[in-house]
């Protein structure tokens, strides 16, 4: 999809108050396209878009001049959806389902019957990366999948992690605008990169990167679906997660204006796990932002992983929330791998959550009469640091004096001020990542410009004695 077109479909959303976005746009242009004889209810039974906001979103779209009719889209409809969201099949291109078997492929799709001689020369699982190869047809169907709910044509894939080489597959449907790869074994990248340029693929890149780093800007806020294959662990996920996020297209400026934009995709493959542990995951998701909008047992099948039990499921989500998100966060001391995780010292009682108690001193004590300007930075330290706040309770002190406490999704945050003594102090308890402690911290700690200052830490909640340990700022690397 075109700049212009990203543009024009963002307003219709707007115009037409569609909670799916511009995503939901497009999918009733694309159920138009592939179906033109359908009625209302069954392009809302195809799009999931009720069929009040469908016939609002319809109204608009007439009024753009983009289709001729609510239910019709003309010659110069069909022809805009050509040109600017670069659909290609006016049919269902796969009437059947996705499940088929590589004799069973159509023969506008049989390029990617090179695929299995391709996954044939791939590099060796790194097991403590919790990687394992999945098998050709899987891989197949994952592409397949993706053609099947129009997520390949004219849209930029992300594909964060792909020892399996799935990118590839999709590369040889020749559909996309852009495949991008990331992925932290240099192996893999190799294998990517020549068999990419062996098959002449277009737009295809390959980037080194440990998504436990900051993330690379040039791929920030850029794609329309990202593709990924975690390590199995609930940590690993939520990392992938977070990623997912930053990478994903989530605004767009229109004229000096930053718009939203929803409904961006993920292809989620996550093992089998117990129930506690399945709801957690699943939690996670929700966590993020993301809904289930599908999810089919036991998709992914690979070779000799009997820690997964040989299969995984395969999640279809979508990006329904957006909240701040720090693409400067590193994680780089985060264990995700599995190896990793059972290698560690086990604790009596793992951490509910994370104390955090500073101290900062001034000389200017007028500076902190501006009681306005304090609590602006308390709350864009908490925004900063991506907790969300419920409520907020403040409270102006006579002759001078402030404090204010944010009721956080994970616990609180205060602030209490003594002009009279130049003296701040913050509490802050998060049943959260370490990390996000540390940047609200750094973050006051920016703004404010103490002359002398103090922070300490402690895991609540452990079986061990009550004991807080100093944080430096400066130099201490980020759980």
């Amino acid at each position: 999809m075109n700049t212009k077109a990203e543009e024009i479909l963002t307003i219709i959303a707007e115009k037409a108050r569609l909670a799916e976005g511009i995503e939901g746009v497009r999918s009733i242009l694309l159920t138009m396209f592939r179906f033109p004889s359908l009625k209302n209810k069954k392009v809302s039974q195809k799009t999931g878009v009720a069929i009040p906001a469908l016939a609002a979103v319809r109204g608009e779209l007439v009024k753009a001049g983009i289709i001729e009719k609510k239910n019709f889209l003309g010659e110069n409809g069909r022809a805009w959806i050509r040109e600017n969201l670069k659909l290609k099949f006016e049919y269902e291109p796969l009437p059947n389902n996705f499940n088929s078997s590589l004799t069973q492929i159509p023969d506008e799709f049989a390029s990617i019957n090179k695929i299995e001689e391709i996954l044939s020369t791939r590099p060796e699982p790194d097991f403590a990366l919790d990687q394992s190869h999945a098998i050709s047809s899987t891989v197949v169907k994952r592409a397949l999948y993706l053609l099947k709910k129009g997520d390949l044509e004219g849209k930029k894939i992300a594909f964060l992690g792909d020892d399996d080489a799935t990118s590839l597959a999709v590369g040889l449907l020749n559909l996309t605008e852009e495949i991008t790869v990331i992925d932290i074994d240099p192996n893999v990248i190799k294998f990517l990169s020549e068999s990419a340029n062996n098959l002449s693929l277009k737009n295809f890149k390959v980037i080194e990167h440990d998504l436990r780093e900051i993330c690379p800007t040039n791929i920030l806020n850029n794609y329309d679906i990202v593709v990924m294959d975690p390590p199995y662990t609930n940590e690993g996920l939520r990392l992938f997660l977070k990623r997912a996020k930053q990478v994903l297209k989530t605004s767009i400026k229109i004229e000096g204006n930053v718009h939203k934009v929803l409904g961006k995709k993920c292809l989620l493959c996550f093992g089998n796990k117990p129930p506690k542990t399945s709801q957690k995951i699943q939690l996670s998701i929700l966590d993020h932002g993301f809904i289930i909008k599908e999810m089919i047992p036991y998709f992914n099948l690979y070779k000799g992983a009997s820690i997964l039990g040989q299969f995984s499921h395969l999640f279809y989500l979508e990006l329904a929330e957006i909240q701040n998100v720090e693409d400067k966060l590193s994680l780089n001391m985060l264990p995700i791998y599995t190896a990793e995780l059972k290698g560690r010292k086990a604790n009596p009682y793992r951490p509910i959550g994370y104390h955090f108690v500073g101290e900062m001193r001034f000389s200017d004590q007028n500076f902190l009469l501006e009681n306005e300007k304090i609590q602006k930075f308390f709350l864009d330290s908490l925004t900063f640091a991506d907790l969300i706040t419920y409520d907020i309770f403040h409270h102006n002190y006579q002759p001078y004096g402030y404090s204010a406490v944010a009721i956080l999704k994970t616990s609180h945050a205060a602030i209490h001020t003594w002009p009279e003594h130049g003296y701040i102090s913050v509490d802050i308890f998060i049943c959260d990542e370490f990390s996000k402690g540390l940047e609200v911290l750094k973050f006051l700690k920016n703004h404010f410009k103490p002359e002398k200052y103090e922070f300490l830490y402690m895991e609540r909640g452990k079986g061990s004695m009550i004991k807080y340990e100093p944080l430096d700022l400066e130099n201490k690397k980020e759980n």
